[in-house]
């Protein structure tokens, strides 16, 4: 039962973070035309110089009219022409870019979000939906990241699961003392003793051993008792996530060495093993010897 709830914890926080990342791109800051307009500065403060911008490139004031821009476009198209630049390698992506960036001046509706960039500045962050778009990881990266983001999943899983089971071992001794007290006279009601709760609609005996210990009989023919105590349960670490066991498995072994790690949790389980009284096993009884009902 706790594997399946375990289960499916994790594999909903694995749906909860494929939406989140879903959703997280469409939010975002900047619109597809500031982002044209970001590759843009870039590149010509790159090839031209960092105080280069549209208008002073062109050779135009940030004032100038429709008229003033077209031409000063037809003067730079023939000046910078790939034909008639033929040794020049960088003349058909300056002419190229020369194209582009006029036709933002000419949208009105572009070439003001390009002004509010050239009075404020263009900004240095301009969101994970443009950083991913330019600037892709690669696979060892790709692999890093969803190694990363396994680990938070798996250790919050682990901190869910150790406080469920916690809140578990008590619920089940409170439910334990409350049928000791409807059972009891008046006023004389136990804090420790035998008494009985109710697992996956299921009457079992148990025996309240202090206020975070509980021992559960499913069955007095077969199965052993069952050992609730929550300091007990293990609570989860940092180092027990995979991306820090794996490694350090893997290290002690090539040593030829034991973990330490293991070795502690290993000693812990068996003080806890032998902490615990054993079922007695019953006589062995002779042929043909009458068979006693211990049970009056």
């Amino acid at each position: 039962m706790a594997r399946i709830k375990k289960r499916s914890l994790i594999s909903l926080l694995t749906v909860l973070f494929i939406v989140l990342a879903t959703l997280v791109p469409k939010v975002k800051a900047w619109t597809e035309t500031d982002f044209e307009i970001f590759d843009l500065v870039d590149a010509l403060e790159k090839a031209e110089g960092k105080d280069t911008n549209f208008y002073n490139w062109l050779g135009v004031s940030p004032s100038a009219t429709q008229g003033e821009i077209s031409k000063a476009y037809r003067k730079l198209s023939l000046k910078w022409h790939p034909d008639k630049n033929k040794n020049d390698p960088k003349a058909k992506e300056r002419f190229a870019r020369l194209g582009v960036i006029v036709s933002i001046l000419r949208d009105p509706t572009k070439r003001e979000r390009y002004n509010f960039f050239y009075k404020n500045g263009v900004p240095r962050w301009r969101g994970t939906g443009y950083l991913y778009s330019r600037f892709r990881p690669g696979l060892g990266t790709v692999i890093i990241l969803l190694c990363l983001i396994a680990s938070v999943m798996q250790y919050i899983a682990g901190q869910v699961n150790y406080r469920q089971e916690v809140r578990r071992i008590i619920r089940f001794v409170e439910d334990a003392r409350a049928q000791m007290v409807a059972n009891a006279p008046k006023g004389r009601a136990p804090s420790l003793g035998k008494s009985f709760i109710e697992v996956g609609q299921r009457v079992m005996r148990c025996e309240v051993k202090g206020d975070h210990y509980l021992i559960v009989y499913p069955n007095e023919n077969s199965q052993q008792p069952i050992h609730l105590n929550v300091e007990w349960v293990k609570r989860p670490t940092i180092e027990d996530v995979f991306i820090i066991s794996l490694p350090r498995r893997l290290f002690y072994k090539l040593l030829g060495k034991k973990d330490t790690t293991e070795q502690d949790e290993k000693e812990t389980k068996e003080e806890i093993e032998e902490s615990v009284p054993k079922k007695k096993a019953a006589p062995v009884r002779k042929r043909g010897a009458p068979k006693v009902n211990k049970y009056k």
